[in-house]
């Protein structure tokens, strides 16, 4: 038998390889995929995508331009899928409040989809509001901003970054923050008022053990008003879809695209 040779289109690999460092970082420093999919999935994810988006590159044959072209999509990648996905934290910031006003934060634990520590209300958040954006078609909107990267930013391009990325970092921390404070604004109100009236007990019945009675009553009192923070969550999605798309496009700009 003879070596059966397939013939291989030298710029389609390397633009193939491209797109997927491109995708590759992009899943991997996304918050919104990184941990939510599994592996095999988040492998799928990246081939797929980087098939779709997969352009001819022809004259990287050299390993000095193919190994900085090849740094240049790891930089638009991870820029893409950290700053899309840094408003969707304004979720489990809205739980880590709930969680600190009602006491839950002492069963603090290792969450491994956001690979860091949380408390309940903190990863109930997360986990719904990851849930509620992929429903809602936020993946389609992430693939979308993935294969229009390759036509104003192509595989073979280089970046100029502008000054302007870095302020819509800043506003979208300060954004998610206040949007995070926001939303569990309702559960708040009522964890004070029952605060006040823990210390207008504590004070005109002082032999009454206020901390006994109080870590209970706050646990029951959140557990059963925190569907009064879920009512905002259609809005506050709403909003962070649309910053996610606007997220994509800021960063394609911020990197040099012109288009």
């Amino acid at each position: 038998m003879g070596v059966v040779e397939i013939p291989v289109n030298a710029a389609w690999a390397v633009g193939l390889i491209l797109a997927l460092i491109r995708v590759g970082t992009f899943v991997v420093l996304s918050p919104i995929i990184g941990r939510a999919i599994p592996a095999t999935g988040r492998m799928a994810f990246t081939v797929a995508v980087a098939m779709a988006m997969v352009t001819p590159v022809p004259g990287l044959v050299e390993v000095g331009p193919l190994v900085a072209a090849a740094g240049v999509n790891a930089i638009i990648g991870a820029a893409m899928g950290w700053v899309s996905g840094l408003i969707m934290h304004l979720f489990a910031s809205a739980g880590g409040v709930i969680d600190l006003i009602s006491g839950l934060s002492v069963s603090t634990v290792f969450d491994p989809m956001q690979g860091e520590q949380g408390g309940v209300f903190t990863r109930m958040f997360h986990l719904s509001a990851t849930t509620m954006f992929l429903v809602a078609g936020g993946m389609g909107l992430l693939v979308g901003g993935l294969v229009a990267s390759a036509t104003v930013l192509p595989l073979d391009a280089s970046i100029t970054p502008q000054t302007g990325l870095v302020g819509y970092v800043v506003d979208t921390v300060t954004l998610l923050v206040r949007r995070g404070v926001e939303l569990a604004l309702p559960v708040m109100g009522v964890m004070l008022m029952l605060e006040l009236a823990f210390g207008l007990a504590s004070r005109f019945a002082p032999q009454m053990n206020v901390f006994l009675l109080g870590l209970p009553a706050k646990l029951f009192t959140s557990i059963t008003i925190v569907g009064s923070a879920w009512v905002l969550f259609p809005d506050a999605m709403a909003d962070a879809e649309s910053y996610v798309g606007q997220s994509i496009e800021v960063v394609l700009r911020g990197l040099g695209a012109s288009g």
